[in-house]
């Protein structure tokens, strides 16, 4: 099974979901209803094209060269969704996050963003072919440039529309009290959001 076979799956799992949230599907509802019902889509997506597939939700990984994942500084970490897909058993890692108005969580949830996609470079190789990057949200101060400035001390962490990381380029969060240590991604990031019409806006990015 080919990578872009993978990316079809999950491209076609997250439309789903997508329309379902919009539609108030799920009722009250956090990051792990969310992760359920991804998870549940790919499974039915993959039966329906009749492609083998198993599936781990918080999959326990280790890095294998004695290095630690940049996200808690540790040498083990919790895939939120992982799957593999076809005959040949490709790999795929997804980290998921749900960023709510009414829980806005400033700073840390853009860090946290920042530290997930670091954690999918580093899962790429050893534990994934293939990694996925998702967050919805219903807060423009994630997408939206017209939006409130962000704070020049956190602004580094930028997730909104159009905004493009460098490889290499250390994160630096400059707050009294710091959230946690730099950062520094491997690849190109480029971010893009999907439905511009809907109340959830959703975010999805590559890691291959």
């Amino acid at each position: 099974m080919t990578i872009e076979a993978c990316e079809g799956l999950f491209r076609a799992a997250m439309d789903r979901v997508t329309v379902q949230i919009n539609a108030d599907r799920f009722g009250d509802f956090n990051e792990a209803t969310i992760q359920h019902h991804l998870a549940m889509a790919l499974h039915l997506i993959a039966i329906e094209n009749g492609e083998p597939f198993s599936i781990v939700l918080e999959k326990r990984v280790t890095r294998e060269n004695g290095d630690v994942f940049p996200k808690k500084q540790s040498q083990k970490a919790d895939i939120d969704i992982f799957f593999t897909y076809g005959a040949d058993h490709t790999r795929c890692a997804i980290e998921l996050k749900v960023f709510k108005r009414i829980n806005h969580r400033e700073p840390n949830n853009r860090y946290d963003a920042y530290a997930d996609l670091a954690n999918l470079e580093a899962y790429h190789g050893e534990h994934s072919d293939i990694g996925f990057f998702a967050i919805f949200t219903d807060h423009p101060h994630y997408f939206d440039n017209d939006f409130k400035a962000l704070s020049p001390a956190t602004s580094d962490f930028s997730l909104r529309q159009g905004h493009l990381y460098q490889a290499g380029h250390v994160l630096q969060y400059q707050t009294a009290k710091p959230y946690g240590p730099n950062l520094a991604l491997e690849r190109n990031h480029d971010f893009r959001w999907s439905n511009n019409d809907q109340v959830w806006r959703c975010l999805t990015m590559e890691v291959r």
